[in-house]
Protein backbone atom coordinates (compact mmCIF):
# COMPACT_ATOMS: atom_id res chain seq x y z
CA UNK A 1 0.00 0.00 0.00
CA UNK A 2 2.83 2.37 0.90
CA UNK A 3 4.51 1.74 -2.48
CA UNK A 4 1.27 2.66 -4.33
CA UNK A 5 0.96 5.88 -2.33
CA UNK A 6 4.54 6.87 -3.18
CA UNK A 7 3.90 6.10 -6.83
CA UNK A 8 0.67 8.14 -6.80
CA UNK A 9 2.37 11.03 -5.00
CA UNK A 10 5.23 10.99 -7.54
CA UNK A 11 2.75 11.01 -10.40
CA UNK A 12 0.85 13.98 -8.93
CA UNK A 13 4.09 15.94 -8.43
CA UNK A 14 5.11 15.15 -12.03
CA UNK A 15 1.73 16.37 -13.36
CA UNK A 16 1.91 19.60 -11.34
CA UNK A 17 5.49 20.19 -12.50
CA UNK A 18 4.60 19.48 -16.15
CA UNK A 19 1.53 21.68 -16.23
CA UNK A 20 3.16 24.58 -14.41
CA UNK A 21 6.05 24.68 -16.87
CA UNK A 22 4.09 24.01 -20.07
CA UNK A 23 4.81 26.78 -22.51
CA UNK A 24 2.82 28.17 -25.36
CA UNK A 25 4.21 28.68 -28.83
CA UNK A 26 3.20 32.03 -30.28
CA UNK A 27 2.68 32.48 -33.98
CA UNK A 28 0.69 34.36 -36.59
CA UNK A 29 -1.25 32.70 -39.38
CA UNK A 30 -2.21 34.32 -42.68
CA UNK A 31 -4.24 32.77 -45.48
CA UNK A 32 -4.27 33.79 -49.14
CA UNK A 33 -7.16 32.12 -50.95
CA UNK A 34 -7.23 34.35 -54.07
CA UNK A 35 -6.74 31.44 -56.49
CA UNK A 36 -8.74 28.87 -54.55
CA UNK A 37 -11.64 28.73 -57.02
CA UNK A 38 -9.41 28.23 -60.06
CA UNK A 39 -6.68 26.00 -58.69
CA UNK A 40 -8.15 24.38 -55.59
CA UNK A 41 -5.10 25.55 -53.67
CA UNK A 42 -4.47 28.27 -51.10
CA UNK A 43 -1.41 29.63 -49.33
CA UNK A 44 -1.10 29.34 -45.56
CA UNK A 45 1.70 31.29 -43.88
CA UNK A 46 2.77 30.63 -40.31
CA UNK A 47 5.19 33.07 -38.68
CA UNK A 48 6.99 32.35 -35.43
CA UNK A 49 6.48 35.31 -33.09
CA UNK A 50 8.00 33.39 -30.18
CA UNK A 51 11.50 33.86 -28.78
CA UNK A 52 12.27 30.16 -29.30
CA UNK A 53 12.11 27.79 -32.26
CA UNK A 54 9.39 25.17 -32.53
CA UNK A 55 8.64 22.37 -34.96
CA UNK A 56 6.05 22.54 -37.72
CA UNK A 57 5.06 19.98 -40.36
CA UNK A 58 7.19 20.07 -43.50
CA UNK A 59 4.03 19.61 -45.62
CA UNK A 60 0.33 19.90 -44.91
CA UNK A 61 -1.82 17.21 -46.47
CA UNK A 62 -4.78 15.06 -45.59
CA UNK A 63 -2.67 12.76 -43.41
CA UNK A 64 -1.63 15.45 -40.92
CA UNK A 65 -4.48 17.91 -41.47
CA UNK A 66 -8.05 17.71 -40.20
CA UNK A 67 -11.08 19.39 -41.70
CA UNK A 68 -12.67 20.94 -38.60
CA UNK A 69 -15.70 22.80 -39.99
CA UNK A 70 -17.36 23.02 -43.39
CA UNK A 71 -20.26 25.39 -44.10
CA UNK A 72 -22.19 26.06 -47.31
CA UNK A 73 -23.78 29.45 -48.02
CA UNK A 74 -27.59 29.38 -48.21
CA UNK A 75 -28.69 32.11 -50.66
CA UNK A 76 -32.29 32.22 -49.42
CA UNK A 77 -31.32 32.59 -45.75
CA UNK A 78 -28.24 34.73 -46.52
CA UNK A 79 -26.14 32.77 -44.06
CA UNK A 80 -23.71 29.87 -43.84
CA UNK A 81 -25.03 26.48 -42.75
CA UNK A 82 -22.99 23.65 -41.30
CA UNK A 83 -22.41 20.58 -43.49
CA UNK A 84 -21.94 17.19 -41.90
CA UNK A 85 -18.39 16.02 -42.40
CA UNK A 86 -17.96 12.60 -43.96
CA UNK A 87 -16.54 10.00 -41.63
CA UNK A 88 -14.06 8.18 -43.82
CA UNK A 89 -11.37 5.71 -42.96
CA UNK A 90 -8.25 7.17 -44.55
CA UNK A 91 -5.14 5.02 -44.73
CA UNK A 92 -2.13 7.12 -43.75
CA UNK A 93 -0.20 4.23 -42.25
CA UNK A 94 2.71 4.67 -44.68
CA UNK A 95 2.82 8.46 -44.23
CA UNK A 96 5.98 9.65 -42.50
CA UNK A 97 5.26 13.11 -41.12
CA UNK A 98 8.48 15.10 -41.31
CA UNK A 99 8.91 18.36 -39.44
CA UNK A 100 11.13 21.40 -39.69
CA UNK A 101 12.18 23.94 -37.06
CA UNK A 102 10.61 27.35 -37.41
CA UNK A 103 13.06 29.85 -35.94
CA UNK A 104 11.98 33.07 -34.20
CA UNK A 105 10.79 35.83 -36.58
CA UNK A 106 10.84 33.39 -39.52
CA UNK A 107 7.87 32.28 -41.61
CA UNK A 108 6.96 29.21 -43.61
CA UNK A 109 4.50 29.23 -46.50
CA UNK A 110 2.48 26.12 -47.28
CA UNK A 111 0.56 25.48 -50.47
CA UNK A 112 -2.49 23.50 -49.37
CA UNK A 113 -4.21 21.52 -52.12
CA UNK A 114 -7.68 21.48 -50.60
CA UNK A 115 -9.22 20.31 -53.89
CA UNK A 116 -7.51 16.92 -53.71
CA UNK A 117 -7.95 16.75 -49.93
CA UNK A 118 -11.72 17.40 -50.17
CA UNK A 119 -11.91 14.70 -52.85
CA UNK A 120 -10.69 12.22 -50.24
CA UNK A 121 -12.23 13.75 -47.11
CA UNK A 122 -15.72 14.48 -48.50
CA UNK A 123 -16.42 13.09 -52.00
CA UNK A 124 -14.47 12.67 -55.23
CA UNK A 125 -16.23 15.43 -57.13
CA UNK A 126 -16.86 17.80 -54.21
CA UNK A 127 -14.79 20.66 -55.62
CA UNK A 128 -16.35 20.50 -59.10
CA UNK A 129 -19.91 19.99 -57.81
CA UNK A 130 -19.74 23.03 -55.55
CA UNK A 131 -17.45 25.14 -57.75
CA UNK A 132 -20.04 27.90 -58.21
CA UNK A 133 -21.28 27.86 -54.62
CA UNK A 134 -19.91 29.77 -51.67
CA UNK A 135 -18.54 27.76 -48.81
CA UNK A 136 -16.02 28.10 -46.03
CA UNK A 137 -13.96 25.73 -43.95
CA UNK A 138 -11.44 25.51 -41.13
CA UNK A 139 -8.51 23.14 -40.98
CA UNK A 140 -6.31 22.04 -38.12
CA UNK A 141 -2.84 20.52 -37.94
CA UNK A 142 -0.32 19.78 -35.19
CA UNK A 143 2.70 21.86 -34.30
CA UNK A 144 5.47 20.88 -31.88
CA UNK A 145 4.84 18.56 -28.94
CA UNK A 146 2.48 19.39 -26.09
CA UNK A 147 5.51 19.52 -23.77
CA UNK A 148 6.99 22.35 -25.87
CA UNK A 149 3.88 24.29 -26.94
CA UNK A 150 1.23 23.37 -24.38
CA UNK A 151 -2.32 24.05 -25.54
CA UNK A 152 -1.06 25.93 -28.59
CA UNK A 153 0.39 22.79 -30.21
CA UNK A 154 -2.71 22.45 -32.41
CA UNK A 155 -3.19 25.16 -35.01
CA UNK A 156 -6.78 25.85 -36.12
CA UNK A 157 -7.19 28.32 -38.95
CA UNK A 158 -9.77 31.05 -39.23
CA UNK A 159 -12.42 30.54 -41.89
CA UNK A 160 -11.07 29.98 -45.40
CA UNK A 161 -13.63 31.22 -47.93
CA UNK A 162 -14.27 29.87 -51.43
CA UNK A 163 -16.08 32.17 -53.89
Amino acid sequence: MEFKMKKLFSFIIFMIYSSSFAQNCTYQVAINSENLKGTGKFKLTIKNTDSQSFKIPKKINLCNMRLIDLEMYNESKKSFEKINLAKKDIDCFDFKDKSIKLKPAKANIYTVDIKSDLAVLQSTDFFETFNDRKYRFKISFPLDSYARCGESNKLITDWVYKN
